[in-house]
């Protein structure tokens, strides 16, 4: 019931950050609220891997199978890179737009990608010690289930686990309500520059429409509710439950299909040196092989490894992706 009852106050905390504008309520809830993430994520990585027991999930996690690593693992890595980085939702266009012509774009995308790699490792090892160490033989589980069913247990089972399980979920909420507020910009961007609306308007209609379309998500999240009974057959993918479904479809294909129009456009209908040009007004530094690489990646690798991923998607190489 937790993600059924708690869904209409976060809305509502978003919807008063975006009225705020880039600036004046996105810029500041992200300076107050990304320190206390890392914050929280370092203190119970830091409390996990001191635990007896714990060194057998810090092995799990960071002594790789290489013996498991085949063409649909990377590619089903490259899926997850998108999803992670938030390529082909449209955050960093619009973002984009509100940047100086002279900003470094390339470093700060460097410091991007490496902050939520660091994250991500710190997420890990958050996990897996704390699973390990106090519930041996427990298959690790993904996603929801090892959040909301095994974590709880992990937490009731480790010294200090109220205060820390607290923390956790705090860090949960802090993850959530900072995705929802980026994504909430793009459609209240798109109101306010091409339709004209004002940004009260335009958040108050996006945040209304995102909170009723958001219901049977929510919903399927209790087992034996229609929403979670769904099944749907989309690309020969087997879908379970509304969220799961909607999920895979606007959540990985439909971002990926985006991300190689995006790569398409920029590298073949566009005169993509202009790009370049862009990029090098805030980064001198953008030159030579720097230049070159970027170009021959965005026209050539990005289109071929995407369209790869595509077909991955679809079972070319294996058994369809499951949701």
């Amino acid at each position: 019931d937790f993600a059924v009852t708690s869904f209409k106050p976060s809305l509502g905390r978003e919807k008063v950050i975006v009225l705020g504008g880039v600036s004046g309520g996105i810029e500041k809830a992200a300076k107050f609220l990304m320190p206390i993430l890392f914050i929280i994520i370092l203190f119970i990585a830091g409390r996990s891997v001191t635990l007896e027991g714990a060194s057998a999930g810090i092995e799990y996690y960071l002594n790789p199978d290489f013996s498991k690593i085949n063409g649909t693992v990377i590619l089903q890595a490259l899926g997850q890179a998108f999803f992670s980085m938030s390529v082909g939702w449209g955050l960093m266009i619009t973002f984009g737009s509100y940047l100086d012509k002279k900003s470094n774009i390339v470093q700060s995308s460097g410091w991007i990608a490496g902050m939520d790699t660091a994250v991500a490792l710190l997420g890990g090892l958050m996990v897996f010690p704390a699973l390990f160490a106090l519930l041996p033989g427990k298959d690790p589980a993904a996603g929801p289930a090892l959040v909301f069913d095994v974590l709880p247990k992990v937490f009731d089972a480790m010294p200090g686990g109220n205060i820390i399980g607290g923390l956790f979920f705090i860090l949960l909420m802090v993850a959530a309500l900072t995705s929802t507020i980026s994504m909430l910009e793009v459609p209240v961007a798109y109101l306010i520059d091409d339709r004209k609306w004002n940004r009260k308007k335009a958040t108050w209609t996006v945040g209304i429409a995102a909170m009723v379309l958001s219901i049977p998500s929510a919903l399927s999240s209790i087992e034996g509710n229609i929403f979670a009974e769904m099944r749907f057959t989309f690309l020969s993918n087997e879908l379970v439950g509304f969220f799961g479904a909607m999920d895979f479809i606007f959540g990985t294909f439909a971002v990926i299909v985006i991300c190689l129009m995006l790569a398409l456009y920029t590298g073949w209908a566009q005169k993509i040196s202009d790009y370049a040009d862009e990029l090098a007004q805030g980064a001198p530094g953008f030159t030579g092989v720097y230049r070159t690489g970027w170009m021959f990646f965005i026209k050539w690798v990005c289109p071929v490894v995407i369209i790869l991923l595509i077909l991955n998607m679809i079972g070319l190489f294996g058994a369809p992706q499951a949701a």
